[in-house]
């Protein structure tokens, strides 16, 4: 993808994805990074250096500064971003807290983790720094460990749930932010929404597997490309969050209710609202979402590099702008659909063809519009039963 000029003005980066490790302590048969369809991590650096992450944050403040940011946030992620110990962490926060000394700017850290290699020394130093965690969970071990498997092929399920009693332990549970949970279509939604829910996490993130219309998803393989498991699935998960009280956000379910109510989506998956996210590998190197890994080889590579040039560059890259032209870079059919302020096409990754590219509608439209439609009534419903409740009392 060549960068070129648009007639839409340069919409600054927000969220910071700083790929700190490029190596995993699991082996999961899903995983975009390292089993589908890109193979790159095979060159990159296993852990980024403090040069490195000083550069990287030195051009975020440049970013920042130059467009006069308030805000922002870095996501650590990997591979497995406890892989470097304690002493890897203190590193990266060294070189962000020394870039960012006396700028103004309000940066919040977090992290995604599967939480294997959690400490109580890790746990202080988070909480002392204040960086939440969140932990890659798809259910109960026997399900977790369906695809979650060591590089020896054991399980891995029970080992965390040791790990997330010390987590939601009085002592570190301020640092919990929730869980992100693949979606197992032959799963029982309802077992897995309430075992999510029994750890009380502030949040879950559902995710649909990142297969595409060369690689089917399970269950919608040839003529079966309309039919809506995985919609059903997150039907039966959001009616069963809908009834039973709870203080967790699911941010796909919260997302659409947003939307239908005209607020912005949360979720990057979801809405025409421009993605303001950028990835930095351990190597430095500047590239688009990751999950687009999932696709076809060097499907996020940018060509650029935080050494050799600023963000301000990425930014303005066709392969950028493209995820923030709203409804223009969809496809005749999406454009078209009713439901397209909402569902926004799909995510990316999920269009995609080997003849088309990402001309497609998402390869779970039909799942996620009956989902959309599912919600808007019962959500419209319920507005009805308290307005209908108010008039009353």
């Amino acid at each position: 993808m060549e960068s070129e000029e648009t007639d839409f003005s340069l919409i600054p980066f927000h969220t910071y994805l700083w790929k700190i490790t490029s190596r995993c302590n699991l082996n999961c048969s899903y995983c975009y990074v390292y089993n589908l369809a890109d193979s790159r991590w095979q060159h990159q650096p296993a852990f980024m250096s403090e040069r490195t992450a000083r550069q990287t944050a030195f051009r975020m403040r440049e970013h920042l500064e130059s467009h006069k940011k308030e805000d922002a946030s870095i996501i650590f992620h990997g591979g497995e971003t406890l892989l470097g110990g304690l002493p890897h962490l203190q590193k990266m926060l060294a070189a962000i807290s020394k870039a960012f000394a006396g700028s103004g700017i309000n940066l919040t850290v977090g992290m995604q983790s599967n939480l294997l290699l959690f400490t109580p020394e890790i746990g202080d130093y988070m909480l002392d720094v204040g960086i939440p965690i969140g932990v890659s969970l798809d259910g109960p071990p026997e399900i977790h460990d369906i695809h979650r498997v060591d590089h020896a092929g054991r399980p891995t399920g029970a080992r965390l749930e040791s790990k997330l009693a010390l987590l939601t332990s009085p002592r570190y549970r301020s640092i919990f932010s929730g869980f992100l949970c693949v979606i197992n279509k032959d799963t029982d939604p309802l077992r897995i929404t309430e075992y999510l829910l029994s750890y009380e996490p502030p949040g879950i993130d559902f995710l649909l597997p990142l297969d595409n219309h060369d690689r089917r998803p399970t269950g919608k393989e040839g003529d079966l490309l309309n039919t809506t498991p995985y919609g059903d699935w997150l039907i039966q998960s959001f009616d069963y969050w809908m009834d039973h009280p709870n203080t967790t956000k699911i941010r796909y379910f919260n997302s659409i209710i947003r939307m239908l109510c005209g607020a912005p989506t949360l979720v990057e998956s979801l809405g025409l609202h421009p993605v303001d996210l950028v990835v930095v590998e351990t190597n430095g190197d500047i590239e688009a979402v990751d999950s687009l890994k999932a696709t076809f080889e060097g499907a996020t590579r940018l060509g650029y590099n935080v050494f050799d040039n600023d963000f301000d560059t990425a930014a303005a890259h066709i392969g950028v702008r493209t995820r923030q032209m709203g409804a223009q870079s969809l496809c005749q059919k999406c454009r078209e659909c009713a439901v397209v302020n909402i569902c926004g096409g799909g995510y990316l990754p999920h269009r995609y063809s080997s003849d088309r590219g990402f001309d497609n509608p998402s390869v779970y439209s039909a799942d996620i519009e009956k989902l959309i439609r599912h919600m808007h009534a019962r959500v419209s419903n319920e507005l009805s039963l308290m307005g209908m409740q108010e008039r009353h009392e």
